[in-house]
């Protein structure tokens, strides 16, 4: 949650990369990165990987880069010990690791530097408009839910047997959010 939190907030600095222009850019890094896979070469990925990592540092956003390492590691922590395990450790598939984090810088990029207004009118080309405005109220409804549960006393820590009551919660939350927004749907006449 960390890591969509800063995203959010680092839509709101003005920042050289929050440009109405630089989507169309940013969007261009995406596709290239999504397809040098092909080339297998982790030099070349590496190197993505490092332009990302100097494009958050210029906007002063290297937590975001931080929250998406500790969100990545341990995953791909787990599969490379089980790759190793099973005895097919090879180049090829660190080279997709990195090509993964890559990817995954790529696409924070473009959702953290670029306005939602600019977002929003990108998204509305493909009719996916509704579902990011939708995903973005929820996501603010869980943030003051959470930050409700600090203020009566609830402290998040590393037990987690402790975030049940907030899941469980989040849960009601978001399934009472569907259902409204099903119901205003069907009174406008879309099934």
């Amino acid at each position: 949650m960390a890591l969509l939190y800063e995203s959010v907030m680092l839509q709101d600095r003005d920042t050289w990369l929050n440009r109405k222009w630089f989507i169309l850019l940013k969007l261009i890094l995406l596709i290239v990165n999504i397809a040098i896979i092909v080339l297998d070469n982790p030099y070349i990925i590496l190197l993505f990987t490092i332009v990302y990592v100097v494009f958050y540092a210029s906007i002063r956003a290297l937590k975001l880069v931080y929250s998406a390492l500790l969100m990545y590691i341990p995953p791909i922590s787990a599969v490379a010990l089980l790759t190793y395990l099973a005895g097919n450790l090879s180049m090829h598939h660190l080279n997709l690791y990195i090509y993964g984090f890559s990817l995954i810088l790529s696409i924070l990029l473009i959702f953290s530097t670029s306005k939602r207004e600019d977002l929003l009118r990108l998204l509305s080309k493909i009719r996916l408009d509704m579902a990011y405005s939708l995903t973005l109220n929820i996501f603010e409804e869980l943030r003051q839910m959470v930050d409700s549960k600090i203020a009566r006393g609830w402290e998040p820590g590393f037990n987690p047997f402790k975030y049940y009551v907030i899941i469980i919660d989040a849960i009601k939350l978001t399934i009472i959010r569907l259902q409204e927004v099903e119901e205003a749907l069907r009174a406008r006449g879309i099934e």
